[in-house]
């Protein structure tokens, strides 16, 4: 770059490109239907209600967004129905994942350690923690039960530990993360260490054993929960999510927001789904179905699966990842291989229609049948 000076703190990560589009299958293939089912998405779309808020705002926005976000943290705490928990114990951001990114920067310094525990969604962690110099020390989950490793997290914290990174409901797996262990590590961490508790599919736990994580919150402890927009209540789209945590921690992580933070459509949507909690439960209810639904199939066809508390299955076949993956591409289904997270036959599949259901497991019949000729 000729004589410019970079910044020697700061490794980017590559430019990114499209992943595989359900077009590009079409075109490929020569396909009239292809069935989205490798982002975790919503496939029934947001509130009706939601889709009112935006058309009635999109003539103003020749104008600037309220300067505040206090609407939509008013909005939020609403939903959530806590006793004490105010706007001031929440923060927004423009996605989950900047909502986790916007404590990076106010947190993590050149050397300092985020510890993580694979296989989850360490690629974003990772890409919060590494462009600002940090370092990813990795604790991975039991293999096959992917239970959390709560002495050893605890162990590998040093005096430059500054994240520990909690998936719950984990993501590729599924699995919980019980509150027996989550009140074994918020004792066990020292006061320097901040717990961050992705939570962004809590809305589909049906187990009782889920942490009731608010409440550490409530209770001033180092911790902050991350939920998002994107999965339960349909707006992957717009790009919306926030954190939870002390007000101390909260306004610091807030005080790092740019001018007219989340712009009018946000703010319309985030306002309009908080307050539809109705249709919240029919998507959320209709995807429990759906998963009960799919691993009945799964079990019919003894396809190895782990129990999910998600909008999305973590399943092996005899088939490695990439060749199945390949294989329900030719037949307009497109899935998630798990080959970036060290699992050779792992494959991820987040819950559709039961039309998009029925067909995934219509196709996963042909491929296995295929192979036994």
């Amino acid at each position: 770059m000729s004589n410019l000076q970079l910044n020697p703190n700061i490794t980017p990560f590559a430019r990114q490109e499209n992943r595989v589009t359900p077009d590009d299958i079409r075109k490929q293939y020569g396909l009239e239907k292809v069935y989205q089912l490798s982002q975790n998405e919503n496939p029934l779309g947001p509130s009706p209600k939601v889709v009112e808020a935006i058309n009635s705002i999109a003539p103003t926005l020749s104008y600037y967004p309220n300067y505040s976000d206090i609407e939509l943290r008013q909005a939020i705490v609403e939903s959530l129905g806590r006793n004490g928990l105010t706007p001031e114990y929440i923060y927004t951001g423009c996605s989950g994942f900047e909502s986790l990114e916007l404590m990076g920067r106010g947190f993590l310094q050149v050397d300092d350690e985020v510890i993580v525990s694979s296989p989850s969604f360490v690629g974003a962690y990772k890409k919060i923690a590494l462009p600002l110099g940090a370092k990813v020390v990795d604790v991975p989950l039991v293999p096959e039960t992917w239970a959390y490793r709560v002495d050893a997290v605890l162990d590998a914290i040093t005096d430059k530990t500054k994240l520990i990174m909690v998936c719950n409901p984990n993501n590729p797996t599924g699995t919980v993360m019980p509150q027996e262990q989550m009140n074994a590590l918020m004792d066990g961490v020292p006061e320097h260490v901040l717990v961050v508790s992705d939570e962004v599919y809590w809305h589909f736990v049906e187990d009782e054993s889920y942490p009731d994580s608010i409440q550490y919150v409530l209770d001033g402890k180092n911790i902050v929960l991350i939920h998002s927009f994107s999965k339960a209540y349909g707006l992957a789209g717009i790009r919306l999510g926030y954190g939870i945590a002390k007000p101390e921690i909260a306004d610091y992580i807030a005080g790092l927001h740019r001018g007219f933070h989340q712009n009018k459509l946000n703010i319309a949507a985030g306002v309009a789904a908080a307050k539809d909690q109705e249709y919240l439960q029919y998507a959320v209810d209709y995807l429990r179905t759906e998963q009960k639904w799919v691993t009945e199939q799964f079990d019919r066809l003894d396809i190895k699966y782990w129990k999910p508390s998600a909008n999305f299955i973590l399943f092996e076949t005899k088939l490695t990842a990439e060749d199945l993956t390949q294989r329900m591409r030719e037949r307009g289904i497109l899935l998630r291989p798990q080959t970036r997270n060290d699992m050779e036959y792992g494959m991820r599949i987040s819950l559709g229609t039961r039309e998009a259901n029925e067909a995934f497991i219509k196709a996963l019949e042909e491929i296995l049948s295929s192979l036994d000729k």
